[in-house]
């Protein structure tokens, strides 16, 4: 009797964003949240029957290659780019699964229309809704991406985000809301390494990702030439989301002959390989909100060299679990990596382990639950009134009136 009781009281909750077999940071945030969510929910996840048009894509694909499988059972792949209509069957869904409390993953402004349509129809059946915001606003996007952005943003009740930065924004724009931050958590997906690869020289730096401009991998190929050390390896995997010639013969052009090439999606064994090899997890953003690199790197006990922006500011302690710079400086990257010893590195694999205990699927997923308990409450406010205070304004106006 009493365990049917505690089944009918969980939260009936709705995860919008890409699970498996979709491609990307993203679609492994989503796929590691829900596995938590499910214990302490009763969770209905929806994904995508086509997330973009191929011809919006830049990669190769965004569908997993390593994927083995098929689509997962507990997951409704009903969003499709191409189907404005997609987006109000899975509205109705939610609303017919009796979900008091909808999720949607909020990184690029292609989906946000389509999720603020969906948001407003929720709202309308009493529904209440929260933006994960994993971006705020796309990455090198201008004014005219950003002031929409901000448009559609307050179509939601409450926000979630990685970094004190954009829960600073998020004050600015609605401070009438409940705006709840926690660090992104540590992927732990991926597999033991086997040490296949070994370390050379006296030190192995690892560039890991999506290529793009903001990521300012130019940047530490600027520095790694200023350097001018054939002891100090690079090794830059991930796919380039311009012609990859480019990059190689750019760094070709600065002399550079230490520096390994791996463009293209890789699997995670081969990933835990690589982070394994590594010394220090190289981030030289010119801007950023949270990073699942990053959170990778702690989870292969490997120390962060980072810029001072978004995230990382709240992601890497400074001497501690990494190092901190100013952004859009090779000269900086240079002399900071020039100062590095791989046992010094090492040393730090205590404080980053103790550190990386907080980044913890478990506490995304209370943050979550705390917004049902906060909107059944009825407080709709980021900055809850202290009953006491509350009181006190109580007596005080009591005594006005006498």
């Amino acid at each position: 009797m009493n365990a049917k009781k505690v089944q009918r009281d969980k939260p009936k909750i709705a995860l919008f964003g890409p699970m498996p077999p979709f491609r990307g940071g993203i679609s492994q945030y989503t796929a590691q949240l829900s596995k938590v969510l499910e214990k302490q929910s009763d969770l209905f996840t929806v994904s995508f029957h086509r997330q973009y048009p191929s011809f919006l894509y830049p990669g190769k694909t965004d569908i997993d290659p390593f994927f083995k499988g098929q689509k997962l059972k507990n997951v409704s792949y009903i969003l499709d780019a191409l189907n404005p209509l997609s987006l109000i069957r899975a509205a109705d869904l939610v609303a017919e699964k009796g979900c008091t409390l909808a999720v949607f993953s909020w990184w690029t402004l292609f989906w946000a229309p389509g999720f603020v349509f969906i948001s407003s129809r929720l709202r309308r059946k009493g529904i209440k809704t929260v933006f994960l915001c994993h971006n705020l606003f796309d990455h090198d996007s201008g004014f005219l991406k950003k002031f929409i952005t901000k448009i559609l943003l307050k179509n939601a009740d409450g926000y979630l985000v990685h970094s004190s930065e954009q829960k600073n924004i998020l004050n600015s724009l609605f401070s009438d809301k409940i705006i709840l931050q926690n660090p992104h958590p540590i992927y732990q997906q991926f597999p033991a390494p086997k040490g296949i690869l070994k370390p050379r020289g006296k030190l192995e730096l690892l560039f890991f990702g999506f290529i793009r401009p903001y990521k300012g991998l130019d940047l530490l190929l600027q520095a790694l030439a200023k350097l001018n050390d054939p002891e100090v390896h690079l090794t830059v995997v991930g796919e380039s989301w311009k012609e990859p010639l480019e990059l190689i013969s750019y760094s070709a052009g600065l002399g550079l002959k230490n520096v390994e090439f791996h463009l293209e999606y890789t699997d995670e064994s081969s990933v835990s390989e690589f982070f394994h090899r590594a010394d220090l997890v190289v981030l030289p953003y010119r801007s950023a909100t949270g990073s699942g690199v990053a959170t990778i790197a702690y989870h292969y006990e490997k120390p962060i060299l980072a810029t001072k922006v978004g995230g990382f500011l709240d992601t890497v302690l400074d001497g501690k679990t990494g190092f901190l710079i100013e952004a859009g400086n090779s000269d900086l990257i240079a002399e900071r990596i020039a100062t590095l010893s791989r046992k010094t590195l090492k040393n730090m694999r205590p404080s980053i382990r103790n550190f990386r205990s907080n980044f913890t699927w478990e506490s995304m997923a209370s943050k979550i639950l705390e917004f049902d308990f906060e909107f059944k409450k009825g407080n709709t406010s980021s900055t809850p009134i202290d009953p006491r205070r509350k009181n006190e304004k109580s007596s005080a106006k009591t005594k006005n009136i006498k």
